[in-house]
């Protein structure tokens, strides 16, 4: 456990602190990933946690700064599980990339259906852990194939790919997973593919022609 700033270790009221928001924490993560938002109270996750009710609000300000608080921890984990490797073609990367990524959702579904997938009708707060964990994802593939991730039809056309790739994702998980990952990944190569060259229509580049080359040399079209 990192000590405090002033080198001092934390009191045992820092400890029961720390040990307190924690298990509120944990105890958010597995009502959110089981129920919609909606239908989770503060007494749900303060009941699960086993602390008082109001200490909720004392560490997190209420309900949505949780729910918040959850999506960004199930998204570092998410992300700890699916970094990019350093070694190999982009494409081959990519893929491995992507298969991590849909092996986390099937192996945490209830999750992915609620925490990950599904955006809760909530507000901004909790709206921006959504957004930030989609950009970070888009920017992270882009970085891998050399692209400005900021610039605006490469922007356009990844928010499309991710809201494919999420409500696929999502129907393959709710059908019970008819398809294996390795198919459902070739799916997702040509979402990505045709992202790309959506924004080479809108605005060629020479970073994106070589991104596209490099996908059609290591994904050819039947």
């Amino acid at each position: 456990m990192p000590q405090p700033v002033t080198g001092k270790p934390p009191t045992q009221r820092q400890l029961a602190a720390q040990e307190t928001r924690q298990k509120l924490l944990r105890a958010a993560l597995a009502n959110f990933s089981q129920r919609p938002y909606a239908e989770v109270t503060v007494g749900d996750i303060a009941r699960s946690a086993g602390v008082a009710h109001g200490l909720l609000s004392h560490h997190f300000n209420g309900k949505e700064s949780l729910y918040a608080e959850a999506v960004r921890e199930v998204d570092r984990r998410l992300r700890a599980a699916t970094e990019i490797s350093p070694h190999g073609p982009a494409v081959e990367r990519l893929r491995r990339h992507l298969a991590a990524h849909l092996q986390f959702l099937a192996e945490n579904e209830d999750a992915a259906l609620n925490l990950i997938l599904r955006r809760a009708e909530t507000g901004d707060l909790a709206w921006e852990s959504f957004e930030a964990t989609r950009r970070e994802g888009a920017g992270a593939i882009c970085e891998l194939l050399g692209l400005d991730a900021d610039e605006p039809a490469l922007q356009l056309s990844m928010r499309g790919f991710g809201a494919a790739c999420d409500e696929t994702a999502l129907l393959w998980l709710r059908t019970g997973r008819p398809f294996d990952i390795e198919a459902l990944v070739g799916v997702w190569i040509t979402f990505l593919s045709a992202a790309l060259r959506a924004a080479c229509d809108l605005a060629p580049t020479a970073a994106l022609t070589e991104a596209l080359e490099e996908f059609q040399e290591g994904h050819p079209r039947p």
